[in-house]
């Protein structure tokens, strides 16, 4: 079921988009056909230099260190015995480039409105836990971020629901935010953005959110410039989207969206207004009480980005809902773009709906199969993506199909460096 952020203005926001390209393409196993090619082609620039992929690479870090012990600036302490009891009496004195360490535990009630830029916030010892309790920072959230070029990790938000049901663990209200590391549970929204700047979630977990309503979901980017994602697990969304986007540009790589038996969420991922979107390395599993009948949703709300392509790369996506589709995407998407995904489904779902015409759609390596095939799909404690024997046998590719996958996600959070150039179709390429 889509869903809108209420009294959220129309789009005004004019940017210069990379326009994907149109790659060749060879028979896949799914029958669909276009002409023969040895080699995925990546997109080609326009008006832009084309750009690398996001990867872990930027986003690695120290094992042992956060962002906190690698940052610059005035330190806060916050807890026990510290100079600031609670995170709201230290975002009340944070001044711009502060590094504020709050130690692990819980606190209970405590909500705040971060308002300088470049601050670093961290979790010490472990991830302090902030429970609502009944509060929130402006009516928002627990925590509403508005100062710029914030960095936050080691963080849990947990439990907050406000009258417009569309309370959040963070509001982000100030342009450019980096999550890493932190935990988004039982709230009406697990991240709520606004327009612009650039949003990066890595090795994060989203989890019952949503409100119930349709309308609220366990991820919700606005028209960010620019949402990357990496690592990441998002499972049990309430009525609403497992993943909802409305940005420029979203990247995924390597993470994990999931309804398991019981999970009621309509899309698995949701980018209402299109834009470009590329995702590799992913895994999707779509449950048997599904709020809706696809996994993946593309400009169902209208296109309003210049450049509006979807594209594929190395994903697995599983659905136990019967019948339906994998893939709804609007009729006028520029291109859809599929190179080694595994689709596994129930009750012969249909590969796409939504009206995107067969000839904007381009495909190498797909394969079909039936959910059974791959058993461990739908427990969400401990997902297992690991095609049976018999599907994969159908899996192997006599050639790389994109040379520059090289790390696969085993589990959620987990990243593992291929030893070799991936040689199966689907995300996983080796067993957990």
């Amino acid at each position: 079921m889509p869903g809108t952020i209420r009294r959220k203005p129309s789009l005004r926001i004019r940017v210069a988009c990379v326009a994907a390209g149109v790659g060749p393409v060879i028979v896949g196993a799914c029958g669909d056909a276009g002409p023969a090619a040895d080699a995925w082609v990546a997109p080609a620039p326009t008006t832009a230099p084309a750009q690398p992929s996001p990867s872990l690479v930027s986003l690695a870090v120290t094992p042992g260190r956060t962002a906190c012990d690698a940052a610059t600036g005035r330190v806060l302490q916050v807890g026990p015995g510290a100079s600031y009891a609670v995170p709201s009496a230290a975002a009340a004195a944070a001044q711009a480039g502060d590094v504020v360490k709050i130690a692990a535990g819980d606190y209970r009630g405590d909500v705040a409105t971060w308002r300088a830029a470049n601050l670093t916030i961290c979790g010490v010892g472990g991830r302090a836990r902030l429970f609502a309790d009944g509060k929130s920072a402006q009516g928002k959230a627990i925590w509403v971020v508005a100062g710029a070029n914030a960095m936050i990790e080691d963080i849990e938000f947990h439990g907050v629901t406000v009258p417009d049901q569309n309370g959040a663990g963070i509001r982000a209200e100030g342009g450019d935010l980096t999550v890493r590391n932190c935990g988004f549970y039982d709230s009406d929204e697990g991240i709520l953005s606004g327009r612009g700047g650039d949003i990066v979630i890595d090795r994060s977990e989203f989890a019952r959110n949503g409100h119930g309503d349709g309308q609220s979901h366990n991820l919700y980017i606005g028209e960010a410039n620019r949402l990357i994602v990496t690592a990441s697990f998002f499972h049990s969304a309430k009525i609403g989207h497992n993943f909802k986007s409305r940005a420029r540009e979203t990247h995924i790589e390597n993470s994990y969206f999931m309804d398991g038996t019981t999970g009621t969420a309509s899309y698995q991922v949701d980018f209402p207004n299109g834009g470009v979107v590329r995702m590799r390395g992913n895994v999707f599993q779509k449950g048997p009480r599904a709020d809706n009948a696809a996994a993946i949703a593309f400009g169902q709300e209208g296109l309003k980005w210049p450049t509006n392509t979807l594209e594929m790369v190395h994903n697995t996506v599983v659905s136990t809902y019967s019948g339906g589709s994998f893939i709804v995407a609007h009729g006028a998407t520029q291109s859809v773009h599929l190179v080694a995904n595994l689709f596994a489904g129930t009750g012969n779902p249909r590969l796409f709906s939504g009206g995107v015409p067969t000839g904007r759609v381009h495909q190498q390596h797909t394969v079909v199969g039936a959910a059974t095939d791959l058993p461990g799909a739908t427990n969400v404690t401990a997902p297992n993506f690991w095609a049976d024997a018999s599907l994969r046998a159908r899996l192997g590719l006599s050639a790389a199909a994109d040379p520059t996958y090289v790390q696969d996600a085993p589990r959620p959070f987990a990243t593992r460096v291929l030893a070799s150039r991936a040689r199966l179709v689907g995300a996983l390429q080796s067993s957990p």
